[in-house]
């Protein structure tokens, strides 16, 4: 089974949250917040959701504190995912999903708007837990503890997050 690391962003705009509305052929269409897999030229979960959110959405943010932390597996492509919801502080620009053009998930997202809290529980989201356990730790201000990001050698107690 494959592994996959997995950084998503909340963003509250008042009694509104950032989602992408996907689709795909086994769990049909559905809505998610905007981020994605760690790739090679990111060096933590922070800077790789900070380059996906701008592929998904067109926006420049700024990546906040640790959330919470998410577990699955994906069935269809065996792969088990670690996921670390992250809040956005800011963001800069325009929502566009223009980005996208050429990259894989280019026909896997469908949309991205900001939802009305409200019309969350009338969709099919994940994690199904974000209206009852995501976004009130968002309110509350209760954030997981994050120890930091290490490489490991002459600079393993330089903390990549700082």
């Amino acid at each position: 089974m494959k592994h996959r690391i997995r950084a998503a962003g909340v963003a509250l705009n008042e009694n509104k949250i950032l989602m992408l509305k996907v689709e795909d052929e086994f769990s049909g269409e559905y809505w998610i917040l905007p981020g994605g897999g760690l790739e090679e030229q990111d060096t933590t979960t922070k800077s790789a959701l900070a380059r996906e959110f701008h592929e998904e959405t067109g926006l420049s943010v700024s990546v906040g504190e640790l959330l919470c932390v998410r577990e699955f597996r994906e069935v269809s492509r065996a792969v088990y995912h670690l996921e670390l919801f992250y809040l956005v502080n800011e963001w800069h620009g325009d929502i566009s999903l223009s980005n996208l053009k050429g990259l894989n998930d280019a026909n896997y997202i469908k949309e991205v708007r900001w939802v009305s809290l409200g019309d969350l529980e009338q969709k099919k989201v994940f994690p199904k837990d974000l209206v009852t356990e995501v976004i009130p730790l968002v309110k509350q201000k209760r954030y997981s503890k994050h120890l930091g990001s290490y490489v490991q050698g002459k600079s393993d107690d330089v903390n990549l997050l700082d």
